[in-house]
């Protein structure tokens, strides 16, 4: 862009250089009036040779614009129905999460807490008739672990 801007800056020098050194040349002639009717005559043709572009790129713009209009149209109408989907979803998938969490507060509560329960009471049952029977003596859980420890490191020694 600035080597662009240099070259416009360049060339507008060389022209306006250019055109003093006419006129002056012309003055020196005696035909600098009809040199300035001339230059008048070509300035009036670039005048209208632009005014003829600037139509015609309004008319581009007015053209662009009413295309974009219409295309997008369709599209804020397939966004909005993509919206709708996708409330439609999120409310769905709140309704499965409710159903799950739902589902699992009631497998829960008759299931897995019921089994657990029995689970205790059988193994419980187990220690209570061996410490009854003779079968050994009742150790807490520390105990055990400890026991487990001491049988690992003295198997990593060896």
């Amino acid at each position: 862009m600035k080597g662009a801007m240099r070259k416009a800056a360049i060339i507008a020098i060389i022209v306006g250089v250019l055109l003093i050194i006419g006129f002056i040349v012309a003055g020196i002639f005696g035909v600098l009036l009809d040199v300035l009717y001339i230059f008048l005559i070509i300035l009036a043709a670039f005048t209208l040779i632009s005014t003829i572009y600037l139509i015609y790129a309004v008319f581009l713009l007015v053209q662009t614009i009413t295309t974009v209009r219409n295309e997008m149209q369709p599209l804020l109408a397939s966004v909005q129905r993509t919206a709708g989907i996708v409330q439609d979803t999120a409310r769905t998938a709140g309704q499965t999460v409710t159903t799950i969490g739902s589902t699992a507060q009631l497998a829960s509560e008759f299931a897995v807490g019921p089994t657990v329960r029995a689970a205790a009471i059988v193994m419980a049952g187990q220690e209570v008739l061996r410490v009854f029977m003779g079968k050994g003596r009742t150790r807490s859980r520390t105990e055990e672990r400890r026991r487990q420890q001491m049988e690992a490191i003295a198997k990593g020694v060896e």
